[in-house]
């Protein structure tokens, strides 16, 4: 509906504790608490219509909100920590009137609104049907839980013939209830006044830094919206939706994804529209939504260690904004690939080295200093099928092989993990089973014409 700026007053918390007596006495104390350290804060209050239906409509409202909002920028999104807030206002009325409880034969119902008078005639008792409103809820579950348990609570009241006034209530976790804290009569909720220190805005030409229009201006200095990312990255790069999603659900991640990409590209020497940039891209987004994503992951969580509030933040928060590589560094290491130099097992390794233990060095050099480098060259990996397959301790498996029969291709199983073995896992995957064909098929021939 609007959008209000605000300061922030302050947070109220009210504590409520029972003790018995051996006189069998309860007594019941309520203690409130003021918090003024967020005071004077700047915030933005997004008021919505009362235009929802259920408790997991009002979460996703919420969450839309919040991913939203961390897109452009303007909020970090972390509810547990007050960065963003949700004040809910709950009523109650039958499904349709047809359906309507038939508690009171003269009655209305007043959904979300003061009109006493309106034409909505339900069979509920008067007064019943005013918003509650529950304040500072921090998340999710518990948006989901009070609203749950508040149209539980008003029903109950209905049905009683009871009325649910207008008032503020807190939600309270632990047991999972709503606390009335204060009633609000019949007062207007809100009475706006002109503040006399702030001066009208006017929207020309330089409060709009050089656009002529609001609309050129939201055009020119809005950010990307993640559903437009998602789109651009799917008819762009040729990914997947979900894929996308998950880039464009972290601002940074895109950047980080579209320099790598160009960095790629440039290394190998590809034209930024030719066909070849698809599978560099496909190469990035993998490594950057499995292997970097896993690393962040990992590291908050040791970094969290037993503090289970600290990791919870952490694990909610997670962005490329935490890793420790780069787009450049990210792009070698792929334009590594592409090219043949690096397998993807040992760029999963190069990459955990990066993020972990060098910060600095590239990709090559990390390579070059471990003995990572795929031997393609055909005569040395030719040399090396052979040594392997004329080696005297598989020689069991040679002579199975020479006698043929359904189970050559486990025997042939057997002499590629071998010969990846002798090289320590260097050897080009495809070009080193070319090799080991043709060098078995030379075994097959020889005994041939031997006999």
């Amino acid at each position: 509906e609007r959008i209000q700026l605000e300061q922030d007053t302050g947070k109220t918390t009210t504590h409520t504790t029972t003790n018995s007596n051996n006189n069998k006495t309860t007594t019941t104390t309520t203690t409130a608490h003021i918090n003024y350290n967020r005071a004077g804060c700047a915030l933005i209050e997004i008021v919505s219509y009362p235009d929802l239906r259920s408790a997991h409509e009002a979460a996703g409202v919420v969450e839309k909100i919040r991913k939203v909002l961390k897109h452009v920028g303007s909020c970090d999104g972390k509810m547990e920590e007050g960065s963003l807030r949700c004040d809910l206002n709950v009523s109650i009325a039958p499904v349709s009137s047809n359906d309507a409880m038939n508690i009171s034969s003269s009655s209305s119902f007043d959904n979300n609104n003061d009109d006493e008078q309106s034409s909505d005639k339900y069979n509920l008792p008067p007064g019943n049907g005013h918003r509650v409103e529950v304040k500072n809820l921090n998340s999710l579950r518990q948006i989901i839980a009070a609203t749950e348990y508040e149209a539980m609570r008003q029903s109950s009241l209905a049905i009683q013939h009871n009325h649910t006034g207008r008032e503020t209530r807190t939600f309270d976790p632990l047991g999972g209830k709503t606390i009335c804290i204060r009633a609000k009569g019949d007062a207007i909720d809100y009475r706006f006044i002109p503040e006399p220190d702030l001066p009208p805005l006017i929207l020309d030409e330089t409060t709009l830094l050089g656009s002529k229009s609001l609309e050129e201006f939201l055009e020119r200095y809005m950010p990307e919206s993640a559903e437009d990312a998602t789109a651009r990255l799917v008819e762009e790069y040729g990914l997947g939706e979900s894929v996308a999603v998950l880039i464009a659900s972290d601002p940074p991640a895109i950047v980080l994804f579209e320099d790598a990409v160009s960095v790629a590209k440039a290394e190998l020497g590809q034209e930024d529209n030719g066909d070849d940039s698809v599978d560099v891209s496909a190469l990035v987004a993998n490594f950057l939504c499995n292997d970097l994503y896993a690393l962040i992951k990992k590291s908050a969580i040791e970094e969290a260690g037993d503090d289970e509030d600290k990791r919870a933040t952490l694990l909610n928060s997670i962005s490329v904004d935490r890793s420790t590589v780069d787009s450049q560094r990210l792009g070698l290491l792929i334009a590594m690939i592409s090219n043949g130099t690096l397998t993807t097992s040992m760029a999963k390794k190069i990459l955990t080295i990066m993020y972990k233990d060098d910060l600095t060095s590239s990709p090559r050099d990390i390579a070059t200093r471990n003995g990572w480098e795929v031997i393609s060259d055909m005569d040395v990996l030719v040399q090396l099928c052979t040594d392997v397959v004329h080696d005297p301790k598989n020689t069991k498996q040679l002579e199975q092989y020479k006698q043929g029969g359904k189970n050559t291709w486990k025997i042939e199983k057997f002499f590629v993990g071998k010969v990846m073995a002798q090289s320590n896992g260097n050897a080009h995957p495809e070009k080193m089973k070319e090799a080991l064909a043709s060098v078995l098929e030379k075994v097959v021939s020889d005994q041939t014409s031997s006999t």
